[in-house]
């Protein structure tokens, strides 16, 4: 088990600060004044006691590119309390390490752009712990020197007079990239090269993983039947209009697929999923994939041990789950910067970006770290649904709707709590089954007992 770092002191059961302060050789003025504490005498179990200002107020910056890929060699500036301290970003995207005076030490980022001007980027405050600041750009970084427009070549092609080629049954994969990989990114491929009138190309490709893409090729229009529904109904003893009830409230009653080349000539159908940054922490973890329970916290801030390779890209890595968009901007202590960001949120249209980057890092976790289809079980809930690889389980996933219901089957039965709570219809106990202890907060019960009622009422 990785080791908490010395600078940091989780208070245990019997410690007092005066007892810390000895075993650690620090006077007992500094961890007060340290860590800003009011009433020194009383101290919490789990509570951290800084015993440096290297632990207590690091600030680190990472920067990263529109696909969440490190910027190397970015001439940066961190302003703290007026100090201005230079640097250049590592391979790894990140800053160097800088230390403030106290918690309230006002922080800025600036960063040079491509025609040596300082742009500021943001700025926030110290607070406590080594805080890590994940900024992301809209842009791939990118330098290079286009050759010259030949003279006489058009700037718009012009259409030939071919006929259009006919589909294929199946989605064609993405050849792989070829050129030389940019230097902030080696996923992403750049390549000279002439157009059809001569005019000077540069294209830019990337690496997109094969396997997720050759999952998805397998897609066939096969929805959920009522014959389907009837039969699972009467598998699991239970009635029709609970299951399409948990369908409607985890899916919205849509389609179980996103239709992710909306342009093609023959679409690309993708499940649809919700990607989970805390599972794929804990996946990954040193504490290893446990859950938390009222006995033992194996994750979360605090936890020793609770750090993951990964954790430092926290829009797909960390040991809290993503917030709610009504608190974009809101103050909040267990994210890396003290405060709700844009990649601390929800968001659907990030969830397939996210699982990728993941994927690449660590793919089983990665799979196992989403929720699939249209009753949005959990990759690593796999084996449960009679899946013994996470492979089997997206690949079944993936391929239609009438699969993902045998998949929920599966599950159900070996939830013994999730399958009592759907055959006697205990709402709040299908919801945490489902949603884990946190459902009461979104209202998931209501939700669901609103649904059953409308499919009732719907049957007549």
């Amino acid at each position: 088990m990785t080791k908490m770092p010395t600078e940091i002191h989780i208070v245990q059961e019997g410690d007092t600060l005066s007892l810390i302060a000895k075993s650690r050789g620090v006077p007992l003025s500094k961890l007060i004044k340290l860590n800003k504490l009011q009433n020194p005498n009383r101290l919490q179990v789990g509570q951290s006691i800084y015993l440096s200002e290297r632990a207590a107020f690091s600030i680190r910056v990472l920067f990263l590119d529109a696909l969440r890929h490190p910027i190397e060699n970015l001439t940066y500036q961190l302003v703290i309390d007026g100090k201005v301290l230079h640097g250049k970003t590592r391979e790894n995207g990140l800053s160097d390490k800088k230390v403030s005076r106290h918690a309230d030490s006002s922080v800025e980022i600036l960063v040079k752009d491509f025609i040596g001007n300082w742009q500021r980027l943001g700025a926030t405050v110290s607070g406590y712990g080594e805080k890590l600041i994940t900024l992301v750009s809209p842009y791939i970084s990118l330098k290079d020197q286009l050759e010259p427009h030949p003279a006489g070549a058009p700037t718009t092609p012009t259409p030939a007079n071919k006929k259009p080629a006919l589909p294929k049954a199946n989605p064609d994969l993405p050849k792989n990239p070829e050129g030389d990989p940019i230097p902030n990114n080696p996923d992403i491929k750049k390549k000279k090269k002439k157009g059809k009138k001569g005019e000077s190309v540069i294209e830019i490709s990337a690496d997109l993983p094969k396997k997720l893409l050759q999952y998805m090729q397998s897609f066939e229009e096969k929805l959920i039947s009522e014959d389907d529904w009837s039969n699972l109904a009467r598998d699991l003893k239970c009635e029709v209009n609970v299951l399409k009830a948990i369908a409607k409230v985890e899916s919205g009653g849509h389609s179980a697929f996103w239709v992710i080349n909306d342009a093609s000539a023959h679409k690309v159908h993708a499940p649809k999923l919700v990607f989970e940054r805390h599972h794929f922490h804990r996946l990954t973890c040193a504490n290893g994939p446990h859950f938390n329970s009222k006995k033992k916290r194996y994750h979360g801030p605090g936890v020793p041990g609770c750090k993951s390779p990964h954790d430092i890209y926290p829009d797909i890595c960390w040991p809290v789950a993503y917030r709610n968009a009504k608190y974009l901007k809101h103050e909040d202590k267990a994210l890396p910067d003290g405060q709700v960001d844009k990649d601390d949120i929800y968001d659907n249209k990030q969830d397939y970006l996210r699982l990728i980057n993941a994927y690449r890092l660590n793919s089983e976790a990665a799979l196992k770290s989403a929720s699939w289809g249209k009753f949005q079980v959990m990759g690593f809930n796999h084996a449960a649904c009679n899946a013994t690889e996470v492979e089997m389980f997206v690949q079944q996933m993936c391929r239609n709707e009438a699969g993902q219901i045998e998949l929920l089957a599966g599950y159900v039965k070996k939830n013994p709590g999730l399958w009592t709570a759907v055959k006697s219809k205990n709402w709040a106990n299908i919801a945490k089954q489902y949603n884990g202890p946190s459902y009461k907060k979104y209202n998931y019960d209501v939700k669901l007992k609103e649904a059953y009622e409308q499919y009732c009422k719907m049957a007549g």
